[in-house]
C-alpha cells in the first residue's frame, strides 16, 4: 500500500526510455548482430514494465484519489502527465515496428492504432491542461525555469511523429488524409510551444545562476521534441506518396532542408547539455544525484536518435546512417547506466518517494 501511494506518473518515463530503445535497435539502419531478438526482447520487456505502472498509478487513483489528484496541483509533479502520454504512444508504436514481426501484423497494427487513439487523446489532454495550471494556479519565478517543462507539451509531437507511421493502414483516403492533418497540427503545436519554452529556458541560463546537479539532467529534453520534429517532416513525404502525390517533392524538398537544420540545432543542445554534465562530474560541479530524472538521459536522446533515423530513409546518405548509429550506441550506454540504477534504487527503496519528496529548487507555492 505504502509503494501504490508513492506510484506517480514519472514512472512512466522507464516506460518511454525502454520503448524507444527496443524500436530504435529493432529498426536499426546500419545492420547489427542481433538487433531485432534484442529489439523484441526489448518490447516483452516493455510491455510487463508498462502494465505493471499502468495497474499500480490506477490502484493509486482508487486508493489514494486525493493525493492523485494533488498532483495537478503541485509544479514539478503535474509535468510527468506528459510521461503518461509519451509513454502509451512509445508503446503503441512498438507495437507497428516490433510486434508486428513477432505476432500476427493484421492484430499488432490494430492494437496500435488503437493505443494511438488513446494517446493521441491524453496528448491534447497534458498539453492543454498542465500549461493551463501553470497559467493560473501555479506560482513560478524565472530563476526556476528548467526544461522539464517541455514534458508536458511535447506529447502531440509524439503522437505526431507516432501516426504517421500508421498513416499508410488507415482503409481510406479519407482517413489517411485526416490523419495527416491531424499529424500536422500535433507538429504545429508542440515545435511552437518547444520554441517558447526554450527561449525561457535560454534566458534563464543566460542570467541567473547555473543549474545545479540535480536539475542539469532536464537540460536533455530539449533534444526530445527537435528529434521527433525531424521525424514527423522526413516521414510527411514518405507516408503520403498515396494521397499527396502531386506535393511529394515539394513535401520531401521542405522536409529535407528543415530537418537538417533542426539537426544541427538539436546538436548544439546536446553539446550544451553535455558540458553542463561533465562539469557537474568534475570537481567544480555539484555532483550528479541519481533520480527517475536520468531517464532525460535516455527518451530524448533516443528521440534525437529516431530522427536521424527518419534523415537517413528520407535522404539515404550515408553520413546520418552513421551518425544513427553512433548515437543509437550512445543511448545503449546510457540506458544501462540508467536502468541498472534505477534497478538498485527500487531495490533499495530509494525512488518510492513521490508524494513526500522534496523539490528544494521548485519552491513554488500555488496562486491565490
Amino acid at each position: 500500500m505504502s509503494v501504490i501511494r508513492q506510484i506517480g506518473p514519472n514512472w512512466f518515463t522507464t516506460v518511454m526510455g525502454i520503448g524507444i530503445v527496443s524500436g530504435l535497435t529493432f529498426t536499426s539502419p546500419l545492420h547489427i548482430d542481433g538487433q531485432q531478438v534484442t529489439g523484441e526482447i526489448l518490447f516483452g520487456i516493455l510491455n510487463v514494465v508498462f502494465i505493471t505502472a499502468i495497474f499500480m498509478w490506477g490502484l493509486r487513483w482508487i486508493l489514494h484519489s486525493s493525493e492523485a489528484m494533488d498532483d495537478f496541483r503541485h509544479p514539478t509533479r503535474a509535468l510527468f502527465y506528459g510521461a503518461l502520454s509519451m509513454a502509451i504512444n512509445v508503446v503503441g508504436n512498438d507495437y507497428l515496428l516490433v510486434g508486428a514481426n513477432m505476432f500476427n501484423s493484421t492484430v499488432a497494427i490494430d492494437i496500435s492504432k488503437v493505443i494511438w487513439i488513446v494517446g493521441a487523446a491524453a496528448s491534447l489532454f497534458t498539453v492543454i491542461v498542465v500549461p493551463y495550471l501553470l497559467f493560473t494556479e501555479h506560482q513560478v519565478e524565472h530563476h526556476q525555469t528548467v526544461a522539464s517543462w517541455l514534458i508536458p507539451v511535447v506529447p502531440p509531437i509524439v503522437a505526431g511523429a507516432t501516426g504517421m507511421n500508421l498513416i499508410p493502414y488507415w482503409p481510406s483516403a479519407q482517413l489517411q488524409l485526416s490523419l495527416t492533418v491531424v499529424c500536422i497540427a500535433f507538429f504545429g503545436i508542440t515545435f511552437f510551444l518547444f520554441i517558447m519554452i526554450s527561449s525561457l529556458v535560454y534566458g534563464r541560463l543566460v542570467y541567473y545562476r547555473r543549474l545545479n546537479g540535480e536539475s542539469t539532467p532536464s537540460l536533455w529534453i530539449e533534444i526530445g521534441p527537435i528529434g521527433m520534429s525531424m521525424a514527423t517532416l522526413c516521414e510527411l513525404p514518405v507516408k503520403t506518396q498515396a494521397i499527396l502525390s502531386p506535393y511529394t517533392n515539394i513535401l520531401h524538398g521542405m522536409a529535407m532542408v528543415i530537418s537538417i537544420a533542426l539537426w544541427g540545432v538539436g546538436v548544439w543542445w546536446i553539446v550544451i547539455s553535455s558540458m553542463h554534465t561533465i562539469l557537474h562530474l568534475s570537481k567544480r560541479g555539484d555532483g550528479l544525484p541519481f533520480n527517475l530524472g536520468w531517464w532525460s538521459y535516455v527518451f530524448p536522446i533516443g528521440s534525437f536518435t529516431n530522427g536521424t533515423y527518419a534523415l537517413t530513409h528520407l535522404m539515404s546518405l550515408q553520413f546520418f546512417t552513421v551518425a544513427g548509429f553512433v548515437q543509437l550506441l550512445i543511448l545503449w550506454i546510457c540506458f544501462i547506466v540508467v536502468a541498472i540504477r534505477t534497478a538498485i534504487a527500487v531495490a533499495k527503496g530509494h525512488l518510492i518517494q513521490w508524494t513526500f519528496q522534496r523539490h528544494s529548487h521548485h519552491p513554488m507555492a500555488q496562486k491565490a
